[in-house]
Formats: C-alpha cells, sequence, structure tokens
C-alpha cells in the first residue's frame, strides 16, 4: 500500500507530553477544525432501567464508536444545509479509544480502526498512551502495542512522542512564571520537575495549585519555596523534593514483578542503622531483622496497585527459589504466614452479607500478611542472583478444578442414585470421588452403552427423515 496515500497518523507516548495539544496547535495553523471523537458519558444501571421501559436500547461504548467510525468512512463532514458555505479543513482526531476486555472486543475494536485507516477521506490523528513495559501482564496494558502495530501494517504512520526531559520542563516552568509574573524559587522549579516524571501537563498543574496561596501550603514547604535562594544541604534538598513530590507530583507507580522482586531478594541493611533508638522494648534475637532497603512494604504494594490473590499466589509459587537450602525452619515459617494469607483471602460463606467495605480490608490484610511473612520468614536467603519469576501452577489447577465441574454438571443427568425407592441426581463430589473411579475401573462400559443408545437414536432419526423426505418427493 502507498503510504503516502494514507491519511491516518498514529501518535504514540507517554501520558502528558503534548500529543493532543501539538495536534490542536498544528491545525490552528493551518486553519482547520478539529472534529473530535468524545466518548459518551457512561450509562449507570438504574438510568438502563429506566429508559428500558421506553424502548431505547442500550449500546455499548464500542457499538457507538463503530457508529461514529462508520459514518466518518463512509461521509466524512458534511456541510452545513443552513449556512450553504463551504467548510474549513477538518483534521479528524481520536484521543480517547473506548476500553476493552477481552480478545472478543479487541477484535472488533481492531477491526473498526484497521477499516478507518483504509478508508477514511480526512487527515485523521489517532492519540495512544503508552503503558509501562513491566505492566504487560494485563491484556488492557498490552493490547495498544499489538494495535499500534496492526494498524501500522494497514498503512498508517506513526510518531512517537519521547517523555519530556528535566531540562526541558524546568526551562518551560520558568517561561510560565515569567510571562506569568509569579515569583518561584529555582528549587522549587526544580522540584516540581523532578516529580513531574516527564508529564508536562502535571507539572503545569502542580505549578498553578504551588502558586494559589501561600497560606494554603504547608508551613515547611512554604517557607523553603518561596524564601531566598540559599545554600542547602543535599540532605535538605532531597527533603523539599520529597515534600514538593508528596504534595503535587504524579504518584509513584512499579510494576508488579518489580514489587515481586523487592519482596523475593528481601534486600537489608548490613547493620542495624537505629539501634540506638531501640528504647525499653527489646526482641529475641530471633525475631530482629536488619532494616529494609526499600520502603515499608504496603508503600510498595500500594505503588504495584497490586491485587491480593495474584500477589499471594505468585509469592507461594516462587519464594522457595529464594530461600538458602538449607533453611528448613525459614520455610516452615514463611508457609504459615502464605497460609494465613490463604485463609484471609477465601470467600466467605455467607457471600450476601458481606460487606464490600470489609471484604476489601480483608484483602489488604491478606496482602500485607504474605508480604511481611515472605520478608520476615526468609532469614536465611539464597545468594543473589537472576530469578525467573514463574506463573503461579495453581492457576492452572483451580482453572482445571472448574472445566472438570462444568463437564460434570453437563453429565449430572446421566447418573441417577436410588435411595428409598426414589431416583435423585447425586452431587458433584458424589460424581467426583464415588461414580467416577467406578466407571474408570469398569472401563467406562456405561459411557459406551449411552454412546451406542444415542447412535442408535440418530441412525433411527435419520432413517424417518428420510423416508417422510421420500413420501413428500
Amino acid at each position: 500500500m502507498d503510504r503516502s496515500l494514507n491519511n491516518v497518523l498514529l501518535i504514540a507516548g507517554p501520558a502528558g507530553v503534548g500529543k493532543s495539544t501539538t495536534v490542536h496547535a498544528i491545525a490552528s495553523l493551518m486553519g482547520a477544525d478539529i472534529c473530535e471523537w468524545n466518548t459518551p458519558t457512561p450509562t449507570i444501571w438504574q438510568e438502563h432501567l429506566h429508559h428500558s421501559n421506553s424502548g431505547l436500547r442500550y449500546m455499548s461504548k464500542l457499538d457507538e464508536f463503530e457508529s461514529f467510525v462508520e459514518r466518518m468512512r463512509k461521509y466524512g463532514i458534511l456541510p452545513s444545509p443552513v449556512t450553504a458555505r463551504p467548510l474549513a479543513p477538518v483534521v479528524l482526531l481520536v484521543d480517547d479509544l473506548p476500553v476493552v476486555n477481552g480478545k472478543v472486543t479487541y477484535e472488533r475494536l481492531k477491526r473498526c480502526l484497521t477499516l478507518l485507516v483504509q478508508s477514511v477521506r480526512i487527515p485523521t490523528a489517532m492519540l495512544f498512551t503508552d503503558h509501562s513495559k513491566a505492566d504487560s501482564t494485563d491484556f488492557h496494558m498490552r493490547y495498544p502495542e499489538e494495535l499500534l502495530q496492526s494498524l501500522e501494517s494497514a498503512g498508517a504512520c506513526k510518531v512517537t512522542f519521547n517523555p519530556i526531559t528535566f531540562n526541558s520542563m524546568k526551562k518551560s516552568l520558568e517561561k510560565i512564571c515569567r510571562m506569568e509574573q509569579v515569583n518561584v524559587t529555582a528549587d522549587s522549579i526544580e522540584a516540581i520537575s523532578k516529580a513531574s516524571g516527564g508529564d508536562i501537563r502535571n507539572a503545569i498543574t502542580s505549578l498553578q495549585y504551588f502558586c494559589l496561596n501561600q497560606q494554603s501550603m504547608p508551613s515547611q514547604l512554604s517557607s523553603s519555596c518561596y524564601s531566598t535562594a540559599s545554600k542547602e544541604s543535599p540532605d535538605d534538598a532531597n527533603t523539599s523534593y520529597n515534600q514538593i513530590s508528596m504534595t503535587f507530583g504524579r504518584d509513584e507507580t512499579i510494576s508488579l514483578f518489580h514489587a515481586l522482586g523487592k519482596f523475593l531478594h528481601n534486600k537489608r541493611e548490613n547493620e542495624d542503622i537505629n539501634s540506638s533508638d531501640k528504647g525499653v522494648f527489646v526482641l529475641k534475637e530471633e525475631f530482629t531483622r536488619f532494616p529494609l532497603k526499600m520502603d515499608v512494604p504496603e508503600v510498595v504494594l500500594s505503588q504495584a496497585h497490586g491485587q491480593a490473590r495474584p500477589i499471594t499466589d505468585f509469592l507461594h509459587e516462587n519464594v522457595l527459589d529464594f530461600l538458602n537450602e538449607e533453611a528448613a525452619d525459614d520455610a516452615w515459617v514463611v508457609s504459615s504466614y502464605l497460609s494465613d494469607a490463604d485463609f484471609l483471602l477465601s470467600p466467605s460463606k455467607n457471600m450476601i452479607a458481606t460487606n464490600f467495605g470489609t471484604e476489601n480490608l480483608q484483602h489488604l490484610v491478606a496482602a500485607s500478611v504474605a508480604v511481611r511473612g515472605v520478608l520476615f520468614g526468609n532469614n536465611h536467603p539464597s545468594p543473589s542472583r537472576w530469578h525467573a519469576i514463574r506463573r503461579p501452577k495453581l492457576w492452572q489447577v483451580e482453572q482445571s478444578m472448574w472445566q472438570n465441574k462444568f463437564q460434570m454438571s453437563r453429565e449430572r443427568g446421566y447418573y441417577y442414585v436410588e435411595h428409598q425407592d426414589q431416583k435423585s441426581m447425586p452431587m458433584q463430589s458424589v460424581i467426583a470421588t464415588e461414580i467416577k473411579p467406578i466407571l474408570k475401573w469398569l472401563g467406562h462400559r456405561v459411557h459406551d452403552e449411552f454412546g451406542i443408545e444415542q447412535a442408535f437414536e440418530d441412525v433411527k432419526s435419520d432413517y424417518d427423515t428420510s423416508d417422510d423426505d421420500i413420501d413428500d418427493w
């Protein structure tokens, strides 16, 4: 396909680097209007029930996006019959793609965008936000990369935006301060630039909040940032940066596997740096551990946005590889903590009466117990080396279990248990522990008989159908 004749430009990059702003700026210089796909307002369930009585059909956001793309492909932007004057050049901007969950909806979205790339008649810009490579375990984080490759092969051109560098960010904020006539110290601008993480939109927003009102700022923060520049020690500079980062900066995020590596490798200081502040409460030697070379486990969990069940399963699957081969007691301690976490994660018997807030707190406690148990129990870690994080085998076992249960529920009608001259269908546990082993021992004779009877009935029905056909003929 001749790419020079294609009208679609793919713009990829991290959040807040100016992708949509660039499109608006170029369109303004060219005197073109922007026709942007705006995601419709989500329909809540009560609203859907209210409108269902009036005969209105519910449409998902993906359905509405497909309808929008079909109109753009076929008709483009039609001139208004009221003004009867030619429209200005139009640029189609697709910024917020519908969220897809699963392969089926992903294939629908890919097919829709591929048709748009191949047949759209007006200049079109599609924006894609890059996510961390390490977060590719989640499908909704990974599909933009696959979608970009598919659209490129269909003929679209791709431009990638890099994160804004620290020096460029700092110069931009200084220019904004000069234009707005705002007095902000160089240390404050530097701290905001560091805390933004390459996100110019976040940096500008942080600067706006920072300059709103000096009285609304924390006392230590405002005094250090609005005062005249002075020679600070490295510790004071780090403290100032941490204060601004906690107040305005982007939330720090790490990947799930990065967090698992922190927990499993269990890196600690060589000596107790807080030995002078032990106070009157003294632990036995077997319960003492050196300080960790990381934040507290709960902070790492929040940065990784990890759920309790996957984290516990990953730790249970991989923790033995990080223990010393002779540390049997450590393995016992770690296993006991992981068992406690698994018990906390087990579903409640009274699911209806379970409060969502209580269940959420229970999961947070379970994740904390699992992580802290691994960190505490691994008192004799194995020598530091590269380890591959394996996928939990428990997931495959659970998947097989559900498949077997589904198969047994389908076959449940084949089996009847006679009790006190009454026939009834047995429970799944009876099928699994009593009936299935007997059938296997008998060589599946019963299944063969069912198969023969079913085949005989099918043949008989075929003969009946053929006789009817002959009579009709």
